[in-house]
């Protein structure tokens, strides 16, 4: 694939004032940055990184931020790591130590807060969008300051970024506050998300046969999943997404769109 200049004027990294605006959007007033580096990296796309342009001679003529040395990609690792663990602690605590509910109750509650679209949906609400630090053909061909799968990315890396400058006991206050003030619940109980459940239910009670899904890696993006849903012998759907599961998922929603379960 050609690459193209990925210098960007829009780019700017994330500062001090930034992050005090959102821990104060946060209600957290105890906040201390030792390590501002860790924040601005968090926000670092793949795309404005040296290494993926260390074979090219593109001129940085709008005054751009320069090409960084290193991607959020390892801190989303660990932000994604300590979130999964803050979050299963907390709907233990909450939803079975008072109101007994089982596993698979608990893991559809975790699975829904964790999932791409909610923690995207909590990046826009804190703006992160304006501080992703990525290249110009990303933001503008991909629509890349607004893609669910890179909000997602810096929402989990900036979680990682807080556990490295602070502790675990900091981090798991903000993430807490956080879904205090953006999950809610009674939402997520009442609607059921789980597209592939329903295709099942849906070809199983009115055609008595089961669909099949096919699932890939992506041949450009080794990150990237793609899924075919398959029923009678029939492609039906087709779904991407960063996991096996959520590229199911998203087949299963569009075949459920397909047969008019579900509208556009």
């Amino acid at each position: 694939m050609e690459k193209v200049n990925p210098y960007n004027p829009s780019n700017k990294l994330i500062n001090e004032n930034d992050i005090i605006n959102v821990m104060e959007t946060l209600n957290i007033n105890d906040f201390n940055i030792n390590n501002i580096l860790l924040y601005q990296r968090s926000f670092i796309h793949k795309s404005y990184c040296n290494d993926l342009y260390k074979d090219t001679d593109f001129k940085n003529i709008d005054d751009s931020l320069s090409l960084q040395d290193i991607s959020y990609e390892t801190m989303e690792f660990l932000g994604d790591s300590i979130l999964g663990s803050i979050v299963s602690s907390y709907l233990y605590e909450r939803f079975y130590k008072i109101y007994n509910q089982n596993e698979g109750f608990l893991t559809y509650l975790k699975n829904r807060i964790v999932c791409g679209e909610s923690l995207a949906h909590i990046s826009n609400r804190l703006n992160f969008n304006r501080y992703i630090v990525i290249s110009k053909h990303i933001q503008d061909n991909c629509d890349g300051r607004n893609n669910k799968n890179i909000l997602e990315d810096v929402f989990e890396a900036f979680i990682g970024a807080i556990y490295l400058d602070n502790d675990y006991d900091f981090t798991k206050k903000i993430i807490l506050t956080i879904i205090e003030k953006y999950i809610d619940f009674t939402d997520i109980i009442i609607k059921n998300n789980n597209y592939k459940e329903q295709i099942i239910k849906y070809l199983q009670h009115n055609h008595k046969e089961n669909p099949s899904f096919k699932t890939i890696i992506d041949e450009n993006d080794d990150k990237i999943y793609n899924c075919i849903m398959y029923f009678k012998g029939d492609l039906i759907s087709k779904g991407t997404g960063k996991s096996k599961k959520k590229a199911e998922q998203d087949s299963a929603k569009n075949g459920l769109i397909h047969f008019k379960v579900l509208t556009d």
